[in-house]
This record gives C-alpha cells, structure tokens and sequence, in this order.
C-alpha cells in the first residue's frame, strides 16, 4: 500500500508541476501576444505623427513657392485649413484632429532679427541679405489613444546673402578680365544651400540691365584673401560678366528659385575688391 501511495504522491506532484508549466506558458503567450499589439499599434500612432508632420512641411513648401511667386499673403491659411480637413478624413479611424497657429508678429530665427510674419508668411528682398519664410506651430490630438496637446513647429526658409563684388583684372595668372558677384544662399538651419545650378538663378542685373554670366560654384576657406580680406568661409556661388575695366562699384539684383519653388530677391551695392 505505501508504495501505491508514494507513486500516487508523485503523479499528483507531476500534474501540478505540468500544470503550472502549462499556465506559465499560455501567460508568456497572453503577454507576447498583448505587447505586440501595443508595439504594433503604438507603431501605427507614430505612422501618424510622422505623416501630419511630414504633410505640413509640405504644405508650407508649397503655399511659401505660391506666395513668393504670386504675393498671395492667404494661401498659406487656406492651404493649411484644406490639409486639416484632410488629416481628419485619412486618420478618422484614429480620432485624429490637427489645429494649428500661424506666426505673427516678429520672430528672430536663423540669424534674421526681426522676421515680421503675417499668416505664417514673411518676406524681405531687395536687400543685400534678403529671405522668404512661412512659419507655423501645429496641435495634435488622437483621442484612440488619448494623445492631447501634441505640439510641433515648422519652418520653410530661404536666406540669400550678396557678400563682396570681385574684380579679376587678367593680368598675370589671374583670368579676366571680368567682374564675379558672390552669392551665398542658406536654406532653413545653419547648412549652405549647395545644390543650385545656373538655371536657379532667374534674375541677374547690374545697374539695372540684364547680364550674361556664367555660374562657378566653390566653398571658399577662411584662408583665403582678396585684398587681404578673409575668405568667406562658406559655400559660394559666383556669376561672373564680361568687363573691360574695373567698375569701381556695382550695383547688382540677383533672383533665386530654388528646387522647392521657393522665390528670393536681393540687392546690394558694393565696392570691388581685387580677387
């Protein structure tokens, strides 16, 4: 008898011990299965995000190509009132609302202070740094997961800066003769915009007269001299006209669309400098 109830003893200890066994591993199950889904849909979240976020710098593209092309100081509001709608009836599923506040007043940003905003849009040509930019904060809510008051900023902008006039007299090894405007464009953040080419620089006048002129691109170090003058330090673009002598001075209107669309004006007196 005490052997039949030992072997009894011990299977009831090896069912509870499967048992347990058994609950352990439908748990892991339950618990893998529960945190993918929160992963997968948490991922869907950021999907979402990422698309309202990616969507309105977009539409500031756009509407800031539109404005600088046409003047329309209300395009950018109306643009952003369609891509609200939008954000609406892609993510319904996802109790998805984007509100957002357009700039006004004056803002100091990439060096540019004041930048006097009306509906997210700001210009200021004709000036040796001239830009164009359109600025907005957006609001995010996704009641599906009880996201509120997710807030984030964008900015499109355009800086262009007429550094210096440099006369190349063509004598020695030096090639001319021939005057180079120097340009130095900056798009939003402290990186050189590097991609133009001649064909995105739509206006080039001196004195007010159209000029033929070829385009070299360069970075120039600050170990350069003109003049004994410091190099600039900087990604530059040079649009170089034939002259016979040196001007002494020039007045000169350069135009830039770049790949965006976006449109800036500037203008600059100086004096030339010996290259």
């Amino acid at each position: 008898m005490r052997m039949v109830r030992n072997k009894r003893g011990q299977f009831i200890i090896i069912a509870a011990l499967l048992i347990a066994l058994m609950i352990i591993s439908a748990s892991a199950i339950m618990f893998s299965a529960v945190t993918y889904f929160e992963h997968e849909r948490w991922e869907e979240y950021l999907i979402v995000i990422d698309g309202v976020k990616a969507g309105t710098v977009n539409v500031l593209t756009v509407s800031l190509a539109n404005y600088t092309r046409t003047l329309n100081g209300s395009v950018l509001k109306t643009n952003l009132d369609s891509w609200r709608d939008a954000v609406k009836g892609a993510y319904s599923g996802f109790g998805a609302i984007m509100g957002y506040s357009l700039a006004s007043g004056s803002y100091s940003a990439y060096g540019m202070n004041p930048i006097n905003y009306n509906l997210g849009l700001a210009s200021t040509w004709n000036q040796r740094i001239s830009f164009s930019a359109a600025n907005v904060t957006t609001s995010l809510n996704i009641s599906s997961v009880g996201l509120t008051g997710y807030r984030f900023s964008s900015v499109v902008f355009l800086k262009m800066n007429i550094t210096d006039v440099l006369w190349y007299s063509g004598q020695g090894q030096n090639p001319g003769p021939f005057v180079g405007v120097r340009v130095v464009m900056y798009a939003e953040g402290p990186v050189f915009l590097t991609n133009l080419q001649k064909s995105n620089f739509v206006l080039f006048q001196v004195g007010g007269v159209n000029k033929t002129f070829t385009l070299v691109r360069y970075y120039e170090s600050s170990s350069v001299k003109h003049s004994g003058n410091p190099g600039l330090n900087a990604y530059v673009y040079e649009l170089r006209y034939d002259a016979s002598s040196d001007p002494g001075s020039v007045t000169a209107t350069v135009g830039v669309v770049d790949s965006r669309g976006v449109r800036v004006i500037g203008q600059a007196t100086l004096n030339t400098v010996g290259a």
